[in-house]
């Protein structure tokens, strides 16, 4: 008996031991930043505040940190300060932003043991497109590299994933607060073309008089992610490794096999 005891009180401790080598704590004072805008169904209300029910981005976050086991402030800034807030780690997670280059800079993004971005841990994916008002198609011609006629007014949102891209297409830009504010544009017929992702869309809304459609072929891909602050990924990337994951299986449902891995 003594030794049943004490063979079982060593496997005890080897356990103990085992999940203490493992054990990931939750960084401490978390921040996670949501735009201010509302982004319906993904985000609603504007301003500093959450409204009940706050909108998907927000249950998804609050449902990984739960699987993660740790606790966070969750805040809204404006657009131009999401990236750079972050970037300095007055935040250290920022929902729901796109991958580009330029970003990837300042923040740091999901990457694959080659260096290369981790797709596979993406909350989603779209695409851009050009999109005009159905009344004006046959003004406008796209062949995936040049649009004409030339001069013509391209919205897009300033400091979104759009705006590199554009600016290296050479043309004539107005810059709009958010993806609403570029739609509102294009309908009122202030921009001629609007680039937009495709999930800013439902056919329901392309439908509403004056109607839209996306130009073809589309412009470019786009996956988003919830980027932090490389001072979070360099004091605990097992962590943050373990939070992208589960934010990404609670994003992506039944669609979690076998992404997210």
């Amino acid at each position: 008996m003594a030794y049943e005891a004490g063979f079982w009180l060593r496997a005890l401790v080897g356990v103990t031991l085992a999940a203490g080598l493992h054990a990931q704590p939750c960084p401490t004072a978390l921040r996670v930043a949501f735009l201010d805008k509302a982004l319906p169904p993904m985000l609603h209300g504007e301003g500093p505040r959450f409204p009940d029910p706050p909108g998907e981005f927000v249950r998804w976050t609050r449902e990984a940190l739960t699987r993660v086991n740790c606790p966070a402030e969750l805040v809204r800034v404006p657009q131009r300060r999401l990236i750079s807030d972050t970037a300095v780690d007055v935040n250290q997670i920022t929902l729901f932003l796109a991958h580009t280059p330029e970003r990837a800079q300042q923040l740091a993004f999901p990457l694959r043991e080659d260096g290369q971005l981790d797709t596979r841990l993406a909350l989603g994916e779209s695409q851009l497109a050009l999109y005009v008002r159905e009344d004006r198609r046959h003004q406008v011609a796209w062949d995936g590299r040049r649009l004409s006629p030339e001069g013509m007014k391209v919205g897009i949102v300033g400091g979104g994933v759009e705006e590199p891209l554009a600016r290296a297409a050479g043309w004539t830009l107005d810059l709009a607060l958010s993806h609403a504010g570029s739609i509102t544009k294009l309908r009122r017929g202030q921009v001629d073309v609007a680039v937009l992702p495709t999930m800013s869309f439902n056919p329901q809304s392309l439908a509403e008089p004056p109607a839209l459609v996306a130009l073809q072929p589309m412009f470019a891909p786009v996956y988003f992610f919830a980027p932090v602050s490389p001072a979070l990924q360099q004091r605990h990337p097992e962590w943050v490794r373990r939070f992208w994951r589960a934010l990404c299986e609670v994003a992506r449902g039944d669609r979690s096999v076998p992404s997210c891995h």
